[in-house]
């Protein structure tokens, strides 16, 4: 038994996705979509958090390198009899009964509360704290790039999410016109079955389930790529929908740059190249830290010292330090850092050429995808005119008796083939605009007026 599926079961679903997707439709333009994706994706606030993190990094690495001032306080109770004669003298609180040998010897527990303020200054890092410091800055600028980055791929994932969501509602007007056509069709082979002018097969062959089962898919895409373009915005609760004749799909299918200055634009503007010159330089700064090992390091320090037994009544002291250490072997760990160094810097630098010469093949591919959906939506409005007089001609000669049934759902699915060719090249045409401005480091939702 066949499984047929009637206009009323169409309508019950068509019912149904626009309860569900359209009690709270907003139909919103391409640019308004764009700002919402920028302001509302969850995507790009992380990268935007990844550069506040690098940012915050670099204040920490700068902190290194300023004096420090730093207050301790310490309390003791013991009856060990260096530490109490240590703290007696600390307290200038010494007496010479103290000298006693019983009580040099068993002193019985002893407090002692000792608070300190220090003030300590790296004078000689070996240039290790200052290479870390413009590691940082360096660091922090690249998370910049890598956030605009994200920022076009957002833009561009909104563009490319609208328009799928206009190609689905466009999809479902064909498939409209195509069951319109298919109803006519109907009518006129039962109107000749009835008259004796045609058999029961050509009614047969006329029935519409194929455009109905069309009908129910072409109708669940649109419920699918409203639920994408609501999550790329990060709107997923906000029934988004874009217009149904976006102006900027005439924009989109004018004649774009030549590749060559695609190239040099992308070149000069893609943020990942940017990113990726500036980690090179982040790991010029990292063999610098590495080569410190080797290099004395100086700090000074001043601290002065409180000690009291009570917390009223106290000694008190002060001094001034110079401390050096230079690391004469360490089992040549300090070779290993800088060859390790030196290893991800070369790695780094292959990575970049390696993206230099991806960004000229994505321009390249990008250019020729949008010189070829241009040529391809030529085609299809040719094709388009071609299958709509077809249609017409048969239509009209199969009412004559003039042509068979099969000519004329033939025509009907090549009218419907050639008008979906027609809406999906014009949405190729408008994404691959966007891919070119994504490609070249462009702002993606930048058109050129043809």
């Amino acid at each position: 038994m066949r499984l047929r599926i009637g206009p009323l079961v169409v309508a019950a679903i068509a019912m149904t996705a626009g309860a569900a997707h359209g009690a709270a439709l907003r139909r919103i333009p391409l640019q308004e979509a764009v700002t919402i994706a920028l302001r509302r994706n969850r995507g790009l606030a992380a990268a935007r958090f990844d550069r506040a993190a690098a940012e915050a990094e670099t204040d920490v690495a700068r902190g290194a390198m300023i004096p420090h001032l730093d207050a301790g306080e310490n309390y003791s109770a013991t009856d060990n009899p260096v530490q109490v004669f240590s703290d007696l003298l600390l307290q200038q609180d010494f007496a010479a009964s103290d000298f006693a040998l019983n009580s040099l010897n068993h002193p019985g527990f002893f407090s002692n509360f000792q608070s300190d303020v220090t003030l300590s200054f790296p004078v000689f890092a070996g240039g290790r704290l200052l290479a870390a410091w413009r590691a940082a800055g360096l660091n922090a600028e690249a998370a910049r790039w890598q956030e605009a980055e994200a920022r076009q791929r957002v833009e561009f994932d909104a563009i490319r999410a609208y328009y799928a969501a206009v190609l689905a509602e466009r999809r479902v007007a064909v498939v409209d016109r195509a069951l319109a056509a298919a109803r006519a069709h109907l009518a006129v082979a039962q109107d000749r079955y009835h008259h004796g002018l045609a058999v029961n097969s050509d009614v047969l062959r006329a029935s519409r389930g194929r455009v109905d089962q069309q009908r129910i898919e072409a109708a669940s895409g649109v419920a699918i790529t409203r639920d994408e373009f609501g999550h790329v915005l990060g709107a997923e609760d906000q029934g988004f929908a874009p217009l149904e004749n976006p102006p900027e799909l005439a924009a989109a299918a004018g004649v774009a740059e030549p590749l060559e200055a695609l190239i040099a634009r992308a070149v000069a503007a893609r943020p990942e190249l940017h990113a990726a010159r500036t980690r090179i330089a982040e790991a010029r700064q990292q063999i610098t830290i590495a080569r410190a090992d080797y290099m004395p390091t100086i700090t000074v320090a001043s601290v002065y010292e409180n000690d009291s037994k009570t917390l009223m009544r106290a000694g008190n002291n002060a001094g001034v330090f110079v401390n050096a250490r230079l690391n004469l072997f360490n089992g040549l760990a300090s070779r290993a850092r800088v060859d390790a160094a030196a290893a991800r810097l070369n790695r780094i630098e292959a990575l970049a050429r390696d993206l230099d010469e991806a960004v000229r093949l994505q321009v390249s591919t990008a250019w020729r995808r949008l010189e070829a959906a241009r040529e391809g939506l030529v085609v299809a409005r040719r094709d388009v005119g071609y299958a709509r007089d077809a249609l017409r001609i048969l239509d009209d000669r199969y009412g004559a008796g003039l042509a068979p049934n099969v000519a004329v759902l033939d025509a009907e699915t090549a009218r419907e083939q050639a008008d979906m060719r027609l809406v999906g090249s014009e949405i190729n045409v408008a994404v691959d605009r966007a891919a070119v401005n994504l490609a070249t480091g462009s702002d993606p939702y930048e058109l050129k007026e043809p």
